[in-house]
């Protein structure tokens, strides 16, 4: 397989997604000069002694004026500024991927604004956890995680086959999806449990706290996320998620009802539990 190379590619937040990007970018010589941008030296200083950009700079326009390729690496709400900001300094045959936990406004923002010679395709890899920063940035995050990368009726041809080929050569498995759909899947299998989990921290009372034990740390480790982040992934795919959770309430009411009833109850945890055994 075909290595993607680029001669220069900029990493906008270089964190732990970002920053495990460079290092894959980097350590696969997939790119010739690894630059990141981020609003503060002290953010780029540790990307570079983690070895996950090349250089760094605060000056986003310059930095992204001759790339190749540039990432956005921040967080959902910051993605779509970002690609406004950027629309005029880009390089005609640049290409432009984000990383961003929800599609169709990022796809639809970067549709609208950014130049016909610019070429975004959309991604969200399903990897990473509940910390942040360049510290954690990880070489081999990607390995056998799924990725989505999306495709629409104005997405460039040969800049998504290099995009997919990009995160295929991280070790990601890329699954191709329109930008509605990619919304519907991670409102279930992302947004909801995140939302789940910190509405089960908010129902424990703090005296409760210290006793409790793995499971219940486990269960909402991701509720320790960061706030901002999470903030605007919810109200990004605000409507996706509603629907997952009308199906929630849904389903926690039919267990409510079932504690009167032994073999009721019996059964529904029978059933959710062959279900839960499907994952592998």
């Amino acid at each position: 397989m075909q290595k993607a190379k680029f001669k220069k590619a900029v990493i906008v937040g270089p964190g732990l997604i970002g920053g495990s990007i460079g290092l894959e970018l980097r350590s696969k010589k997939m790119a010739s000069r690894v630059i990141g941008v981020a609003r503060h030296m002290a953010t780029l200083r540790t990307a570079q002694r983690k070895g996950s950009i090349d250089t760094g700079s605060t000056d986003l326009m310059r930095a992204v004026s001759d790339a190749d390729l540039v990432v956005l690496a921040v967080p959902v709400g910051a993605i779509k500024k970002t690609i406004i900001r950027i629309k005029d300094s880009l390089k005609p045959g640049c290409i432009v991927f984000d990383v961003g936990s929800t599609k169709q406004e990022i796809v639809r923002t970067a549709e609208r604004y950014l130049p016909q010679q610019i070429f975004f395709v959309g991604a969200h890899p399903m990897a990473g956890s509940e910390k942040a920063g360049p510290e954690f940035a990880e070489s081999g995050l990607f390995v056998d995680s799924l990725c989505f990368i999306t495709k629409t009726s104005r997405t460039d041809v040969q800049a998504f086959s290099r995009v997919d080929r990009l995160w295929k050569e991280m070790g990601a498995k890329t699954v191709i999806i329109e930008p509605a759909e990619h919304d519907e899947i991670v409102a279930q299998v992302s947004h909801l449990p995140h939302m789940v989990s910190a509405a089960l921290v908010d129902s424990v009372k703090d005296a409760v706290l210290p006793y409790a034990s793995s499971g219940f740390r486990d269960t909402t480790r991701i509720a320790a996320g960061s706030p901002q982040l999470w903030s605007d992934i919810f109200l990004s795919n605000k409507k996706s998620l509603l629907r997952a959770l009308g199906i929630f309430e849904k389903k926690i009411s039919e267990l409510k009802k079932s504690l009167n009833n032994e073999a009721r109850l019996m059964q529904k945890l029978a059933g959710i539990k062959r279900k839960r055994d499907t994952l592998t």
